[in-house]
C-alpha cells in the first residue's frame, strides 16, 4: 500500500467527516450512546459544511493519511487545554478505517503529529481515550503512561489520559 501523511487540505473535508462518522461507529458501538452515533451519520453534511466554511490553512493542526490516493485516516494535534500541564501539546483525534489497521499507520500518524508538535515548542504530550476503547493498548504501547481519569464532555463519559514525557 503506497501511502502520505500530510497537512489536511480544504477538500479533506468530506472524507473528514465521513472517518469520524465511520471510525466512531466502528469502534464505539457498545461504549457511547446509541443515539450519538446515528447522530453522527445524521449530521455528516453539516459537519463538512462547517468544516469547510471555517477551514483556515494558517490554523491546521491536523493531518490526514492518504492510502493509495484515498483518504483513510487523520490526527488532530496542539497545545493542550488541560490545565494541569503546562506547555504540554496533546493529541486530540485519531482516527483511522478499520480496514486500514494493523498496517502501523497509527503509529505513523502520532510520529508525525509529535514531529508536529515538537515544531510547536511542545516537548512532552497527553493523549486521552475512552474507557473500552481498544485504542487503550495502542497508546500504553507506544509508550504513554495512565495518568489519571478524565471526562469526555460531550457525552460525560470515563477517559484515561496518557502521559508522553520527552517526544
Amino acid at each position: 500500500m503506497k501511502y502520505i501523511i500530510r497537512k489536511r487540505k480544504k477538500e479533506d473535508c468530506i472524507s473528514i467527516a465521513n472517518i469520524v462518522t465511520i471510525a466512531w461507529n466502528e469502534t464505539y458501538k457498545g461504549i457511547v450512546p446509541d443515539w450519538f452515533l446515528e447522530e453522527l451519520k445524521n449530521n455528516e453534511d453539516d459537519r463538512i459544511k462547517k468544516a469547510y466554511d471555517e477551514f483556515d490553512m494558517n490554523n491546521n493542526n491536523q493531518l490526514v493519511l492518504e492510502v493509495d490516493n484515498k483518504v483513510v485516516g487523520f490526527v488532530n494535534y496542539g497545545k493542550s487545554e488541560d490545565n494541569e500541564f503546562n506547555n504540554c501539546g496533546e493529541i486530540f483525534a485519531l482516527y483511522i478505517i478499520s480496514k486500514y489497521k494493523g498496517n502501523g499507520f497509527g503509529r505513523k500518524l502520532v510520529s508525525a503529529a509529535i514531529k508536529e508538535l515538537k515544531s510547536l515548542g511542545f516537548d512532552k504530550m497527553i493523549i486521552a481515550c475512552l474507557k473500552g476503547n481498544p485504542s487503550n493498548e495502542f497508546y500504553k504501547h507506544i509508550g504513554g503512561v495512565y495518568i489519571k481519569d478524565g471526562i469526555y464532555k460531550r457525552l460525560n463519559l470515563p477517559e484515561n489520559i496518557y502521559y508522553y514525557e520527552n517526544i
